[in-house]
């Protein structure tokens, strides 16, 4: 894996917005893969700007809108759940090789994320259930610290995304 730091997005260090930028990779050869990182204080103006560092990231390593609007959606709703639910600074992390992107978001929080039920009417318990329908994977890791998501890269049509972390979903 080939590392170092870019001018966009923001250098290694805390930027204006509060954000600690850990470094990129985007060197690229057979083989190879991407890594990003950033730490966010858990405040939810960081939804917005975690989101916005993602989509950027994507567009360095050349992968497809399609693909960067599902990796955003996965972004926002797991940066979100750190912050309402969790304890801590906010941890994302994207790693790209040449069959998938992974994304994970740590927290320092040892309960794990877990789908609820949404009423009909409420406004919040979506998010993992939309998790699972835009992955091919997703689970939790690090003792319930960290919540990850998995999309494939090299797809012929498009992907599967009936693999979760219990029995396939028949409403996705």
């Amino acid at each position: 894996m080939n590392t170092h730091r870019t001018a966009t997005p923001p250098r290694p260090g805390r930027d204006d917005r509060g954000a600690h930028v850990v470094g990129a990779a985007t060197t690229r050869h057979p083989l190879a893969s991407h890594v990003f990182e950033m730490a966010v204080e858990p405040v939810g103006v960081h939804v917005v700007q975690a989101r916005r560092t993602t989509a950027t990231v994507l567009k360095q390593w050349s992968l497809p809108d399609a693909l960067a609007e599902d990796a955003r959606l996965i972004v926002s709703e797991l940066v979100s759940n750190a912050i309402i639910h969790g304890s801590g600074d906010v941890r994302l992390r994207l790693r790209h090789d040449d069959h998938e992107l992974q994304i994970r978001v740590t927290d320092d929080s040892t309960t794990p994320a877990r789908r609820r039920r949404a009423g009909a009417d409420g406004l919040g318990g979506r998010g993992l259930h939309l998790v699972a329908c835009l992955s091919i994977r997703w689970g939790v890791a690090d003792g319930g610290r960290t919540t990850y998501a998995v999309i494939p890269t090299l797809t012929e049509g498009s992907p599967c995304r009936r693999t979760t972390q219990s029995s396939s979903d028949p409403t996705c």
